[in-house]
């Protein structure tokens, strides 16, 4: 689930996702090699301190987006029960999608798996009998994962500290820009403002790793660049409008001079990060 603005965001549906992602991770163990985290976390993991002064409010997501190697299996367990055994059980997406889900408190925390099977670019692949969603680009996310400690608390109400694979910055970006081309929401704009701002890394890095996903042609790269040219070249673009739309919500007549002027800010902002990333091409 995508909503259009920030503020839509309960803080305690956030940190539930939060604490099923550790539930869902540290259940399976024995794929963790053929896993890896993508979609709306990368942000605040691959981004350092979550204490840190920032110039964007924190990344926000309600949905646990996980990328599977198409030849994933287990001698020690099957994917499925093991998704089971934490509470979680299959369901219907909105859009027609199989997906893991779990109802706590009234509030439904999906988890979707992704894979990569081309030619094909949509349409669903099935991996130790659980269905994922094709998507270019999630097997230069499996070879790419950094690996990073996170520390919480799960579903369980147990505290976890596990070993977790997150999508590195080039994969991520890369990802996110074909998705903005697709489907246009605000909030993937905010997120690759947000990651290219504040990546652990620094701007350079985040740079570099984008040059490498044109070298090693991911399959995503093409529509990505598509998005950069067409998306992200002035502040009246969809890239800039929907990143700013996401953090202040509709313009309007009474909007305060203060607002008016923090949106330009997030504007020019997402246009010097776009430019930044098409002085590659």
């Amino acid at each position: 689930m995508k909503y259009e603005t920030h503020s839509e965001y309960d803080p305690e549906d956030v940190s539930l996702l939060e604490r099923a992602f550790l539930t869902v991770w540290g259940g399976l163990g024995a794929w963790h090699d053929d896993l890896v985290l993508v979609g709306g976390l990368v942000p605040k993991y691959l981004c350092g301190d979550v204490s840190a002064d920032r110039t964007l409010p924190r990344p926000v997501t309600l949905d646990v987006d996980l990328g599977i190697s198409l030849g994933a299996e287990s001698r020690y367990g099957n994917l499925q029960l093991d998704l089971q055994g934490q509470g979680f059980h299959r369901s219907t997406g909105d859009h027609g999608e199989t997906r893991f889900v779990k109802t706590i408190d009234n509030i439904t925390i999906p988890v979707d798996f992704l894979t990569e099977r081309p030619p094909a670019t949509t349409g669903v692949a099935t991996v130790d009998g659980v269905p994922a969603s094709i998507l270019p680009g999630i097997d230069r996310a499996l070879a790419t994962a950094r690996s990073l400690t996170v520390e919480g608390i799960d579903l369980l109400g147990a505290e976890q500290r596990l070993l977790v694979r997150v999508c590195e910055v080039g994969p991520f970006l890369t990802m996110k820009l074909r998705a903005f081309k697709f489907r246009q929401q605000p909030k993937d704009a905010f997120d690759i403002l947000y990651t290219i701002l504040h990546y652990d890394g620094g701007t350079d890095a985040v740079i570099s790793g984008f040059q490498e996903e044109i070298r090693a042609r991911n399959p995503a790269i093409s529509d990505a660049l598509d998005c950069l040219r067409d998306s992200f070249d002035d502040e009246r673009s969809l890239g800039p409008v929907k990143a700013a739309h996401f953090i202040f919500g509709q313009t309007g007549p009474n909007e305060s001079e203060d607002i008016r002027f923090r949106r330009r800010q997030i504007q020019q902002d997402m246009v010097s990060a776009g430019k930044r990333l098409m002085l590659v091409l």
